[in-house]
Protein backbone atom coordinates (compact mmCIF):
# COMPACT_ATOMS: atom_id res chain seq x y z
CA UNK A 1 0.00 0.00 0.00
CA UNK A 2 2.95 2.30 0.72
CA UNK A 3 4.22 1.89 -2.86
CA UNK A 4 0.72 2.50 -4.14
CA UNK A 5 0.44 5.72 -2.17
CA UNK A 6 3.85 6.86 -3.43
CA UNK A 7 2.78 6.09 -7.00
CA UNK A 8 -0.41 8.03 -6.43
CA UNK A 9 1.62 11.20 -5.88
CA UNK A 10 3.38 10.71 -9.24
CA UNK A 11 0.37 9.59 -11.27
CA UNK A 12 -1.14 11.68 -14.01
CA UNK A 13 -4.56 10.26 -13.19
CA UNK A 14 -4.82 11.33 -9.58
CA UNK A 15 -8.64 11.20 -9.59
CA UNK A 16 -8.86 7.47 -10.49
CA UNK A 17 -6.21 6.50 -7.97
CA UNK A 18 -7.91 8.54 -5.27
CA UNK A 19 -11.22 6.78 -6.03
CA UNK A 20 -9.53 3.35 -5.76
CA UNK A 21 -8.07 4.24 -2.38
CA UNK A 22 -11.43 5.53 -1.17
CA UNK A 23 -13.12 2.32 -2.38
CA UNK A 24 -10.69 0.06 -0.50
CA UNK A 25 -10.79 2.26 2.60
CA UNK A 26 -14.59 2.01 2.56
CA UNK A 27 -14.40 -1.75 2.00
CA UNK A 28 -12.20 -2.23 5.06
CA UNK A 29 -14.14 0.25 7.18
CA UNK A 30 -17.39 -1.60 6.56
CA UNK A 31 -15.86 -5.00 7.28
CA UNK A 32 -15.85 -4.67 11.04
CA UNK A 33 -17.90 -6.93 13.25
CA UNK A 34 -18.69 -4.90 16.35
CA UNK A 35 -20.20 -5.76 19.70
CA UNK A 36 -20.98 -3.27 22.40
CA UNK A 37 -22.49 -3.92 25.80
CA UNK A 38 -22.44 -2.20 29.16
CA UNK A 39 -19.38 -4.27 30.08
CA UNK A 40 -17.24 -4.26 26.95
CA UNK A 41 -16.67 -3.28 23.36
CA UNK A 42 -15.16 -5.68 20.80
CA UNK A 43 -14.31 -5.24 17.16
CA UNK A 44 -13.09 -7.80 14.62
CA UNK A 45 -11.74 -6.98 11.18
CA UNK A 46 -12.95 -9.40 8.52
CA UNK A 47 -10.86 -7.82 5.76
CA UNK A 48 -7.42 -7.40 7.33
CA UNK A 49 -5.43 -6.60 4.19
CA UNK A 50 -5.84 -4.89 0.84
CA UNK A 51 -2.97 -4.80 -1.63
CA UNK A 52 -2.76 -3.07 -5.01
CA UNK A 53 0.09 -3.68 -7.41
CA UNK A 54 0.81 -2.22 -10.77
CA UNK A 55 0.51 -4.99 -13.34
CA UNK A 56 1.25 -5.29 -17.02
CA UNK A 57 0.08 -2.63 -19.44
CA UNK A 58 -0.14 -0.01 -16.70
CA UNK A 59 -3.19 -1.58 -14.98
CA UNK A 60 -3.66 -2.10 -11.25
CA UNK A 61 -4.34 -5.51 -9.70
CA UNK A 62 -6.13 -5.54 -6.38
CA UNK A 63 -5.84 -8.37 -3.86
CA UNK A 64 -8.16 -8.42 -0.88
CA UNK A 65 -7.55 -10.81 2.02
CA UNK A 66 -10.96 -11.74 3.39
CA UNK A 67 -11.52 -13.85 6.47
CA UNK A 68 -14.30 -15.76 4.71
CA UNK A 69 -15.59 -17.80 7.66
CA UNK A 70 -15.86 -14.72 9.83
CA UNK A 71 -17.27 -12.66 6.98
CA UNK A 72 -20.06 -15.18 6.29
CA UNK A 73 -20.83 -15.96 9.94
CA UNK A 74 -24.51 -15.10 10.36
CA UNK A 75 -24.71 -15.16 14.16
CA UNK A 76 -23.25 -12.37 16.29
CA UNK A 77 -20.55 -13.56 18.61
CA UNK A 78 -18.09 -12.27 21.13
CA UNK A 79 -14.57 -13.57 21.30
CA UNK A 80 -13.09 -13.41 24.77
CA UNK A 81 -9.80 -11.65 25.22
CA UNK A 82 -7.43 -14.60 25.21
CA UNK A 83 -4.34 -12.46 25.21
CA UNK A 84 -3.48 -12.21 28.87
CA UNK A 85 0.25 -12.72 28.45
CA UNK A 86 2.97 -12.52 25.84
CA UNK A 87 2.30 -15.41 23.48
CA UNK A 88 4.67 -17.82 21.84
CA UNK A 89 4.45 -18.54 18.11
CA UNK A 90 2.77 -21.86 18.87
CA UNK A 91 0.18 -20.22 21.15
CA UNK A 92 -0.66 -17.71 18.42
CA UNK A 93 -1.18 -20.60 15.99
CA UNK A 94 -3.49 -22.32 18.49
CA UNK A 95 -5.48 -19.13 19.09
CA UNK A 96 -5.86 -18.59 15.36
CA UNK A 97 -7.17 -22.16 14.96
CA UNK A 98 -9.60 -21.73 17.87
CA UNK A 99 -10.97 -18.51 16.37
CA UNK A 100 -11.18 -20.11 12.93
CA UNK A 101 -13.12 -23.15 14.18
CA UNK A 102 -15.27 -21.16 16.60
CA UNK A 103 -16.34 -18.71 13.90
CA UNK A 104 -17.80 -21.48 11.70
CA UNK A 105 -21.57 -21.55 11.30
CA UNK A 106 -21.97 -24.96 12.94
CA UNK A 107 -23.05 -25.15 16.57
CA UNK A 108 -20.74 -28.14 17.02
CA UNK A 109 -17.15 -26.88 16.90
CA UNK A 110 -14.88 -29.74 15.87
CA UNK A 111 -11.16 -29.40 16.54
CA UNK A 112 -9.12 -31.96 14.56
CA UNK A 113 -5.95 -31.90 16.66
CA UNK A 114 -4.22 -34.74 14.81
CA UNK A 115 -4.74 -32.94 11.46
CA UNK A 116 -3.62 -29.65 13.01
CA UNK A 117 -0.27 -31.18 13.98
CA UNK A 118 0.11 -33.04 10.66
CA UNK A 119 -0.37 -29.77 8.76
CA UNK A 120 1.81 -27.75 11.11
CA UNK A 121 4.65 -25.93 9.38
CA UNK A 122 7.46 -27.28 11.58
CA UNK A 123 8.20 -30.59 13.26
CA UNK A 124 7.17 -30.48 16.91
CA UNK A 125 8.46 -32.45 19.86
CA UNK A 126 5.99 -34.37 22.01
CA UNK A 127 6.52 -31.79 24.76
CA UNK A 128 5.62 -28.95 22.39
CA UNK A 129 2.52 -30.82 21.23
CA UNK A 130 1.42 -31.38 24.82
CA UNK A 131 1.86 -27.67 25.61
CA UNK A 132 -0.15 -26.74 22.54
CA UNK A 133 -2.94 -29.21 23.42
CA UNK A 134 -3.06 -27.71 26.92
CA UNK A 135 -3.30 -24.26 25.37
CA UNK A 136 -6.25 -25.43 23.21
CA UNK A 137 -7.93 -26.57 26.43
CA UNK A 138 -7.08 -23.29 28.19
CA UNK A 139 -8.56 -21.26 25.34
CA UNK A 140 -11.77 -23.30 25.35
CA UNK A 141 -12.00 -22.99 29.12
CA UNK A 142 -12.00 -19.22 28.68
CA UNK A 143 -14.77 -19.56 26.09
CA UNK A 144 -16.72 -21.61 28.63
CA UNK A 145 -16.14 -19.01 31.37
CA UNK A 146 -17.51 -16.35 29.02
CA UNK A 147 -20.63 -18.46 28.43
CA UNK A 148 -19.86 -19.12 24.77
CA UNK A 149 -19.61 -22.92 24.96
CA UNK A 150 -21.24 -25.41 27.25
CA UNK A 151 -19.55 -28.17 29.23
CA UNK A 152 -20.83 -30.91 26.94
CA UNK A 153 -17.48 -32.05 25.54
CA UNK A 154 -16.87 -34.92 23.18
CA UNK A 155 -13.58 -36.48 22.22
CA UNK A 156 -12.73 -38.20 18.98
CA UNK A 157 -10.80 -41.45 19.30
CA UNK A 158 -10.23 -43.94 16.47
CA UNK A 159 -12.84 -42.13 14.41
CA UNK A 160 -15.58 -42.48 17.05
CA UNK A 161 -17.08 -39.80 19.26
CA UNK A 162 -17.30 -40.19 23.05
CA UNK A 163 -18.75 -37.88 25.69
CA UNK A 164 -16.46 -36.64 28.44
CA UNK A 165 -16.73 -34.20 31.33
CA UNK A 166 -13.16 -32.97 31.08
CA UNK A 167 -10.71 -32.33 28.28
CA UNK A 168 -7.08 -33.31 28.87
CA UNK A 169 -4.06 -33.31 26.60
CA UNK A 170 -4.11 -37.13 26.53
CA UNK A 171 -7.73 -37.54 25.44
CA UNK A 172 -7.78 -34.88 22.69
CA UNK A 173 -4.95 -36.33 20.59
CA UNK A 174 -7.19 -37.08 17.61
CA UNK A 175 -9.72 -34.31 18.17
CA UNK A 176 -12.59 -32.99 20.25
CA UNK A 177 -15.94 -31.27 19.90
CA UNK A 178 -17.46 -28.43 21.91
CA UNK A 179 -20.87 -26.87 21.45
CA UNK A 180 -21.57 -23.18 21.07
CA UNK A 181 -24.26 -21.74 23.32
CA UNK A 182 -26.94 -19.94 21.40
CA UNK A 183 -29.04 -17.34 23.13
CA UNK A 184 -32.63 -16.94 22.06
Amino acid sequence: MKDFLEYQKKSNNYYQLKKLIEFFDELQTNSLIKFFSDKEYRSLVTIPEVALTKGKQNCWVGKVWISEELFRYSHPFILPNLITKKLTKHEVEVQFKVIQVFSSVNIAKTFWIKDFFEDYSVKLTNQQKTKMKNYFIECLQQYKEHGLVDGNYKIISKGKVYSTKKLTSKVISEGFIVYEKLYV
